[in-house]
């Protein structure tokens, strides 16, 4: 990809604005579709601005967050599964994921009581899960220190995806197919009219019959002021830690764990190392209550944040993870205040989708909410449906 550098007015079928997860499976099924596409990007993507980052994304078919997920993320799994096929790249591994939660669910908690939810998921889907006692996990995974006052589940077919390595290979096979990728090329203004919509950068014009506003963190820059209006971007920190043994902590050995706790801000995931990852297991908490923009965020990782999260978070879960963090990155989630998706009509014109936030689960879902984005693009209706992510969907007080 090479930075852009037209001064002249580019026409297209679809321009997408930011090429993460989101806009760059829109890129690959778009221009596989034969729809002529322009991608920009105030980057070089993947980079470590926004989210989709730090190697590797959680992957469930029971999905626990609501039945109308669950098309996406097993259309997800087939294309990723073809997308290795075709390039040789490993993008999925289905490990396994362990979920654990409070007996008793905190009322208006954002996870709720999630083990039940995704049983219940599961069971309507014939989706393979389990509901284990702490002494199965115990049994099965003697390094996770569950208490008996837990419920826990198991889902075979969940994993992880290669997030870093999709990113690259969905922009290389829209590359090849004729999208335009302009990169380190930021976007001033977006304007729309009765038949196209020009958008404006600091390298150029370009004209599109349709927009796509996929900026993540950036979203409310350039949304319409009601949509900007319905997200917040929280900052995230990703950990790798050293383990006593490597081989013990890959996903050819163990699953992924997501540890709900009582409070929001004592989640935590733990993800296996994969093929070529960082030689650590990566560990991540989630907080929702100090919000942060992508210009302003603080990046850093002190040690005092390191290790603060070591002795509150893992030392108490796990067994066999050093307190050495040999890696640790700041992540962008951007949320909307149900923790729903936002994928819908832009109210200054039907010819501007928004795609975006996802409210960190969204990796998952994302190339098919792109291809399904796609279809809607080139023939008016897609293949799956996305009427539940969108504005005038959700409940009173949301609507755009």
């Amino acid at each position: 990809m090479a930075a852009g550098d037209s001064t002249e007015q580019i026409d297209a079928d679809v321009l997408i604005v930011g090429l993460g997860a989101m806009g760059a499976a829109v890129a690959f099924h778009a221009s596989r579709m034969g729809l002529t596409v322009i991608g920009i990007d105030m980057h070089e993507p993947p980079h470590s601005f926004g989210s989709t980052k730090a190697e590797t994304r959680i992957t469930r078919l029971a999905v626990g967050e609501g039945p109308q997920y669950l098309p996406f993320v097993r259309r997800s799994h087939e294309i990723w599964r073809e997308l290795e096929s075709e390039t040789g790249v490993e993008l999925l591994h289905q490990c396994g994921g362990i979920i654990i939660t409070e007996q008793i669910p905190t009322p208006g908690q954002r996870w709720e009581d999630f083990v039940v939810e995704t049983a219940r998921v599961a069971a309507t889907a014939d989706i393979d899960y389990d509901v284990l006692s702490p002494g199965d996990v115990r049994a099965a995974h003697p390094w996770i220190i569950v208490p008996d006052e837990r419920n826990a589940g198991f889902e075979p077919t969940a994993g992880l995806v290669m997030a870093e390595n999709a990113l690259r290979v969905q922009l290389d096979l829209a590359a090849r197919s004729g999208a335009r990728l302009r990169t380190n090329e930021m976007v001033t203004s977006i304007t729309p009219s009765d038949d196209a919509v020009v958008v404006t950068t600091d390298k150029g014009s370009y004209r599109a019959s349709n927009v796509v506003l996929a900026t993540g963190p950036w979203f409310a820059e350039l949304a319409s002021p009601a949509h900007a209006a319905m997200v917040e971007v929280t900052r995230q920190v990703v950990y790798w830690f050293e383990v006593d043994e490597l081989d013990a902590f890959t996903t050819s050995s163990i699953p992924f764990v997501m540890w709900i706790a009582e409070r929001d801000e004592d989640y935590i995931g733990l993800f296996p190392m994969p093929p070529g990852g960082t030689p650590a297991v990566k560990i991540l908490g989630e907080q929702f209550l100090q919000t942060t923009d992508p210009h302003g965020v603080d990046r850093s990782v002190t040690q005092a944040e390191i290790d603060t999260f070591y002795n509150t978070h893992v030392a108490p879960k796990f067994t066999g993870i050093t307190r050495k963090c040999v890696r640790a990155e700041v992540c962008l989630y951007t949320n909307t205040r149900d923790d729903h998706f936002l994928i819908d009509s832009d109210p200054r014109s039907d010819r501007i989708t928004v795609m975006s936030p996802c409210s960190g689960h969204g990796f998952k879902h994302s190339t098919a909410l792109g291809e399904a984005v796609a279809q809607t693009l080139a023939s008016g209706s897609s293949d799956l449906d996305l009427t539940p992510f969108a504005s005038r969907s959700w409940p009173s007080g949301y609507d755009a």
